[in-house]
């Protein structure tokens, strides 16, 4: 039985040159099965698209093929793009998603090529073992981790760098999630999910631009996917605070005007305002559950139905097999 090939998705923005060295790695890796791959790299929006040489295309490297975005959308957005083209006009065995830095290693990928092969059902994700970052970015990485599984209740110890099987790529690309936060929407799925051990490779070209602003906006944009389940925490919490709140107020009304014991009359300020403010915080949650519910019946456009106007070109690197016959 032939194994179609399958495809590696790589978003890049500006940063050309590590994207060739990456490729090179990638035809230079020794896939399983004698697997070759069909990589899709999705420019989003950069000032000059640089191809690749076809002469890249050797080893377990097939084809390139760049998808020109018509503005710059986002990390995550050129995500979604990307895997929308693949399930649209691509028939891969499975999808291998990517950072073009270095910092997913192409060392890894059979790794994740033998964990599919094992589960094919499974989708597949790179667990790095440790973060080489500094240890205060470490730290608030941690404190995302924890505030996430409060308010979701589910773990979340992933990114991007992840294989999703042909068979479950509709889970993904059919979510309107996907277009926020790709790791989130693949814990929401409920597709059984594979975690292979890896290694933080080292940045080919340039640092990282991922600072504290950058996580808080990933932290975020990840818990959005459940939006209806943090709101209901939330909800459950300040219900929680607002009964405390309550039995402290009962308790202050029996100890002054049923008892002898002094009370400073600036605990009763207090209680009011914390019973003013936790009153207007529920009121705030239950009018964001009936926004979150109104919108339910709203359609939100999906990649796959937007992937076409979005993309400027399509540039082909012309496939190894034609590489090699030369011309005619």
């Amino acid at each position: 039985m032939s194994v179609s090939n399958p495809a590696i998705l790589i978003p890049v923005l500006d940063d050309w040159q590590s994207l060739d060295v990456l490729l090179k790695n990638i035809a230079a890796t020794e896939l399983p099965s004698g697997r070759r791959v069909d990589v899709v790299v999705v420019d989003d929006g950069s000032r000059a698209v640089a191809p690749p040489s076809d002469g890249l295309l050797t080893g377990s490297l097939n084809s390139v093929r760049i998808l020109s975005l018509k503005a710059n959308q986002g990390h995550q957005r050129a995500l979604a793009l990307g895997l929308a083209h693949i399930y649209n006009e691509m028939t891969p065995d499975f999808v291998i998603v990517m950072d073009s830095d270095g910092e997913d290693r192409p060392e890894e990928l059979p790794a994740l090529i033998r964990a599919h092969d094992a589960a094919p059902e499974n989708i597949v994700v790179a667990q790095r073992r440790r973060r080489s970052e500094g240890v205060v970015f470490r730290l608030f990485y941690q404190l995302y981790k924890l505030l996430f599984i409060w308010f979701t209740g589910k773990p979340i110890s992933f990114g991007n760098f992840s294989l999703l099987p042909r068979a479950r790529l509709s889970n993904v690309v059919f979510n309107s999630g996907v277009w926020n936060n790709l790791a989130a929407t693949m814990l929401k799925s409920r597709v059984p999910i594979t975690f292979v051990p890896t290694q933080r490779g080292m940045r080919y070209h340039g640092k990282s631009t991922m600072n504290f602003t950058s996580l808080m906006i990933h932290g975020f944009s990840a818990m959005a996917i459940f939006s209806d389940i943090v709101i209901g925490r939330v909800i459950l919490m300040l219900s929680v605070l607002s009964a405390f709140v309550g039995l402290a107020v009962v308790a202050v009304v029996v100890i002054k005007l049923g008892t002898t014991t002094f009370v400073p009359g600036y605990a009763t300020n207090i209680i009011l305002f914390l019973v003013t403010f936790l009153s207007l915080a529920l009121i705030t949650g239950f009018l964001m559950i009936l926004s979150l519910l109104s919108r339910r019946d709203q359609a939100s456009a999906l990649p796959t139905q937007l992937v076409n106007d979005l993309v400027r070109e399509v540039i082909h690197v012309a496939p190894r097999a034609a590489a090699q016959r030369g011309p005619a």
